[in-house]
């Protein structure tokens, strides 16, 4: 274990020639793993060739290049390999998407072409559609998982409500974990890392009863020093423990039925998280007070309490019959998340704000899919989801003892509840070998009712005791100033349509209509009974053409794809200072538009040499967007850089003694992004930057023990992750991850 040191500067240094000298003899790029080359590359043939990835985007086993739509795959040993901690990190290798957090491994923002939310209210649901395992998580805070032990992670851009569910305008990420087999397997990970990273994680499968009992169980750790010292108490902040763990078990009942149980939890702190820090919005740099604070990168002043603990946990049980030719799929969920968290809202030393979190969700759903055989001129799925959540929140702000303010304080509570169904259907017609149809169909109906209620300080807040956020240790009278007790019923059909033609062997093109939508939802963020709001459902209607080819003997994949969205009554996070404080309030009524590309390389060129490219090409636009008086017609969507791009390779050098050593990079580069779609001022913005990362592995004889060293974020890029408007005229910035280096070693078995 190891803080910054001299050893780790040496390493950063080391990695970074080799990856200067990688690029300048003119090597590319990847982002796909190379510790599996030698089977990616094992054709019938001695030429190297790239590897058929099977993806199930379509709820049938397909190769990706097969699957009529714009979907990016990350294989598991490429997460594993290249030590991706958190969900949100997949999207460093995809084009046109982010998922940024404000705080260590929790509560993502998903955005895919443009499409998502930043509100973070615990009932806002996203249009970026997150599954695990085939299990749709309903809250946002709750998709920021740790990764370990994945089969692949499959990335669809677009509306894709017929199959996937529930409010998956933008696009769906599924990350799929790996099961158990009738076949002894497994793998052990440790490393460590500056800022004292610390890394154990493993798995381990075998057969229980012979053919008729498997079992697979994989755990992971996690712990981290902070990236940022505390000026006010000398302490780090943003420390991370992040413990998770997956037990699964299949069972073959009969010939034709299959069973998978799968039982996961996991348990999350940290503290700080991001380094957020305030500064000044007047012209001197000081805050309404004269208070000023140099914002700088790893250096935070917190004089309140900043924490958040998360505990998940979960099961499903996946059914598989085989009916004749027909396939009966079942898959029976139940997930329970719990969040609490302290923060010292006004990033200052100042007793300004706390502000305190509890969220507490259940849910529980159930999916039936019927499907023909792929094959058959004529196929199908049909299915029927039903999906129901209890979601409980409770949040509270307070001022205490300041000579600048009165003591101040507010709390916030609401349950929702949500019950959801659908029916659904997707069929495929090949009317000739080369050219087939495939139409999709759901009809969704969903309720949600909604009990809140907002209370505030009448005249100056006295607290009794230590736990300011709870409202017995406020004495002062409290006066309900925001209301709801309401219940909704939203529904609709989406669809798509999609003709695919076969240019040839290895080369076809498609189109692909689409007409989705978001569901309604409440405004958790009201702070008066004026801005209580009930919010319509949002509608998008997609155009995508799209080319997917394959050439020189299965060395090279080139994919591309174009599309067009009309987005309307899009539903919209405005995020302003109301009585300084920072406010978040749901709303919608914008229309607006986005267009643009990607564009997606896989090759090798020659023996040995892997290369990933992809480029995205964006332009949104709010046709129409009036909030009051104000009208923000002509701003950009929120976290959609006009151009975002990856670019990596894996060398792999074999060695006369047996084993391999195997030099890597990737980098990742996004243009200029806004963080609100009302508020696009210069401080409220992200300018363009790069981001690279390096490794160097050294496979022993025998290719089960990997060691590698790595170098994350390689120039040590100072970018910001987000920034919000604060009260007082402050400001907070959250910096991204800074130079982070380590060493893992891995083996399989």
């Amino acid at each position: 274990m190891f803080k910054r040191s001299t050893l780790s500067t040496a390493i950063a240094w080391a990695l970074g020639g080799l990856a200067g000298v990688y690029l300048t003899a003119g090597h590319a790029a990847d982002a796909t793993t190379p510790a599996k080359a030698a089977e990616e590359q094992t054709t019938a043939s001695s030429a190297p060739t790239l590897a058929k990835v099977t993806v199930t985007a379509q709820k049938r086993e397909e190769t990706v290049q097969e699957v009529p739509t714009s979907i990016s795959v990350l294989s598991g040993d490429k997460v594993r390999d290249t030590s991706l901690q958190s969900a949100n990190e997949v999207t460093r290798f995809i084009p046109n998407a982010s998922a940024g957090t404000s705080e260590g491994h929790g509560r993502p923002r998903w955005w895919i072409r443009g499409l998502g939310t930043g509100d973070q209210g615990a009932n806002t649901v996203s249009p970026v559609g997150i599954y695990v395992d085939d299990v749709y998580i309903a809250n946002i805070s709750a998709t920021g998982f740790p990764l370990f032990d994945q089969e692949r992670v499959e990335v669809l851009r677009g509306p894709q409500g017929t199959l996937w569910g529930k409010n998956t305008t933008a696009g769906a990420i599924n990350f799929i974990s790996r099961k158990p087999t009738f076949e002894q397997s497994g793998y052990f990970k440790a490393g460590i890392g500056d800022y004292n990273d610390r890394v154990l994680e493993g798995a381990v499968g075998d057969t229980l009863v012979d053919e008729r009992l498997a079992a697979r169980v994989a755990v992971r750790h996690q712990g981290r020093d902070g990236y940022s010292d505390n000026l006010n108490d000398g302490n780090d902040s943003g420390t991370i423990e992040d413990d998770a763990a997956r037990l699964q078990f299949l069972a073959r009942i009969n010939d034709d039925l299959d069973a998978t149980l799968n039982l996961h939890a996991r348990s999350y702190h940290d503290t700080g998280g991001y380094s957020t820090v305030s500064y000044g919005l007047r012209p001197n740099g000081t805050n309404q007070f004269g208070y000023f604070i140099d914002p700088e990168k790893g250096k935070v002043n917190y004089n309140a309490k900043y924490e958040t603990d998360i505990d998940q946990a979960g099961s499903n049980l996946n059914l598989v019959w085989q009916l004749g030719s027909l396939e009966l799929t079942s898959i029976t969920a139940f997930e329970h998340f719990q969040r609490e968290s302290w923060s010292d809202s006004d990033n200052t030393p100042l007793e300004l704000q706390r502000g305190y979190g509890d969220v507490d969700a259940k849910q529980w759903s159930q999916e039936f899919r019927l499907t023909s055989p792929r094959e058959d001129r004529l196929n199908w799925v049909l299915g029927f989801h039903y999906f129901n959540e209890d979601l409980d929140s409770e949040s509270a702000n307070a001022a205490l003892t300041n000579p600048y303010i009165p003591r101040s304080y507010n709390n916030t509570t609401y349950n929702q509840g949500t019950e959801s169904y659908a029916l659904f259907g997707s069929t495929t017609y090949s009317f000739t070998d080369d050219f087939n149809v495939t139409a999709g169909l759901r009809w969704t109906r969903e309720t949600k009712d909604i009990d809140f209620v907002r209370r505030q300080n009448q005249g100056q807040a006295n607290f009794n005791g230590a736990d300011w956020w709870k409202l017995g240790t406020v004495s002062t009278p409290l006066v309900v100033n925001a209301t709801q007790d309401e219940s909704n019923t939203w529904s609709d059909y989406t669809y798509d349509l999609t003709p695919e033609y076969r240019l040839s062997d290895n080369a076809r093109v498609y189109f692909r209509y689409a007409y989705g939508f978001r569901s309604g939802a409440y405004n958790t963020g009201a702070v008066s009974q004026a801005t209580v709001a009930t919010v319509d459902p949002e509608y998008l209607t997609s155009y995508e053409l799209g080319f997917k080819s394959e050439w020189f003997d299965g060395r090279l994949n080139a994919n591309a794809a174009l599309f067009y969205y009309d987005y309307e009554d899009i539903q919209l996070n405005i995020v302003t200072a109301v009585n300084n404080q920072t406010v978040s309030r749901l709303a919608n009524g914008a229309e607006g538009e986005a267009y643009g590309a990607e564009f997606e390389l896989e090759a090798i060129p020659v023996e040995n040499l892997h290369l990933n490219f992809a480029l995205g090409l964006l332009h949104t636009e709010f046709t129409d967007y009036t909030s009051g008086n104000d009208d923000f017609s002509g701003n950009k969507f929120v976290r959609a850089p006009n151009v975002s791009a990856v670019i990596g390779a894996d060398y792999r050098i074999p060695l006369n003694v047996g084993g391999a050593i195997i030099l890597g990079t990737d980098w990742n580069t996004r243009s200029r992004q806004y963080f609100f779609s009302n508020d696009q001022s210069q401080n409220m913005r992200s300018g363009g930057y790069t981001l690279g990362n390096a490794r160097v592995t050294y496979e022993l004889p025998g290719e089960t023990t990997r060691v590698t060293a790595y170098v994350n974020n390689l120039t040590d890029k100072e970018y910001r992750n987000h920034t919000l408007p604060g009260g007082f005229q402050t400001a907070a910035v959250m910096f991204g991850d800074p130079r982070t280096v380590g060493l893992s070693v891995t083996t399989d078995f």
